[in-house]
């Protein structure tokens, strides 16, 4: 009898014991969302231009709106000197109002404008707006979270971390991408969403 009732002890402080295991694993931390951050071969540019040689004073109203263009890609992209290149449905621009559209390549994914120019003998004017969003890329997006945060080093650099993003791909423009970076410690800690602007790249 008493044999039987040390069993039963036995047994009710084993699943004791093992809820106490339950339930400090669920108590635990939770693990660190995205990738770490290393330091980039080839760091965030300030600025960066297309490879191929700028339109000059006098060259066509037309390949200077596209030489831009491409100038505005490579900013969304994160400032990754890539070739780019860029075609119109249009051969001029000229002094009367126009509408066309204006496509570049980067990275093998077209980024479409729809361009509107005011006209002008001496000057003309347009506006730019991409039509299916603008383009992110995953070394573009690490480049600026790093030259943003892992060059602050400590902490800071050592917690860096960002979700895994696609080499290339379109995102909507001035909206959260659905990509994040994120410290993990130091006084910046926190999510920063990934959101690509008509003009370029930043992390809020």
């Amino acid at each position: 009898m008493s044999s039987m009732a040390s069993s039963r002890r036995c047994l009710r402080t084993a699943a004791i014991a093992t809820l106490v295991v339950l339930t400090a694993g669920a108590c635990g931390s939770e693990p660190a969302k995205g990738t770490p951050v290393t330091r980039p071969k080839a760091p965030a540019l300030d600025a960066v231009a297309p490879q191929h040689p700028a339109p000059g004073e006098k060259a066509p109203v037309l390949e200077k709106i596209k030489y831009e263009l491409e100038t505005r890609v490579l900013r969304m992209g994160g400032m990754v000197p890539k070739p780019t290149s860029s075609t119109c449905d249009t051969d001029a621009v000229g002094d009367k109002p126009q509408k066309f559209t204006c496509n570049v390549t980067y990275l093998g994914i077209d980024v479409p404008f729809r361009v509107d120019t005011t006209g002008g003998f001496i000057m003309t004017q347009y506006t730019a707006t991409p039509l299916k969003g603008g383009v992110i890329t995953g070394e573009g997006v690490r480049a600026t979270a790093w030259k943003r945060y892992g060059t602050l080093g400590g902490k800071t650099r050592d917690s860096l971390r960002c979700d895994d993003i696609p080499t290339v791909r379109l995102v909507p423009v001035d909206k959260p991408s659905g990509y994040r970076c994120y410290v993990g410690e130091g006084g910046l800690a926190g999510s920063y969403d990934v959101i690509i602007g008509g003009n370029g790249l930043s992390l809020r």
